[in-house]
């Protein structure tokens, strides 16, 4: 269903994709590329559920870079008062590259080093 193109379809599947990731996750890593891709169409209405089986899939497979950015991408579906070892990992490396911008921007002026607001939002939150 996700290779079809109607956009209702592939809703549809990636919301019964979205209840089995953490179980079938190898079997969707297949589909990464689909999904990724659906990430990308401007029409497409559910972005950031694609992001957040993304980002799961890449976290699975230890790719916690990746992963993170993806749970960027998911907004509010990436909930980070759930606790579970997927998110408590994603919020740790986020928090830790966050640092890592700061101080580069703070200690050595380097004006090329950017902060992504997604991140600041995720560290504010989370120690509040």
């Amino acid at each position: 269903m996700l290779s079809d193109n109607i956009q209702e379809k592939q809703v549809y599947a990636l919301r019964k994709i979205a209840q089995i990731v953490d179980y079938q996750w190898p079997e969707i890593s297949d589909q990464l590329p689909r999904i990724e891709g659906l990430m990308e169409e401007e029409s497409f209405p559910e972005k950031q559920l694609a992001a957040s089986i993304a980002s799961k899939v890449f976290y699975y497979l230890q790719e916690h870079d990746e992963a993170l950015r993806l749970a960027l991408e998911a907004g509010d579906r990436f909930d980070i008062m759930t606790e579970n070892q997927y998110t408590e990992t994603l919020v740790h490396k986020c928090i830790d590259l966050y640092i890592q911008r700061r101080v580069a921007i703070c200690d050595f002026n380097d004006k090329s080093v950017q902060v992504d607001g997604r991140m600041e939002e995720i560290v504010n939150r989370k120690f509040e």
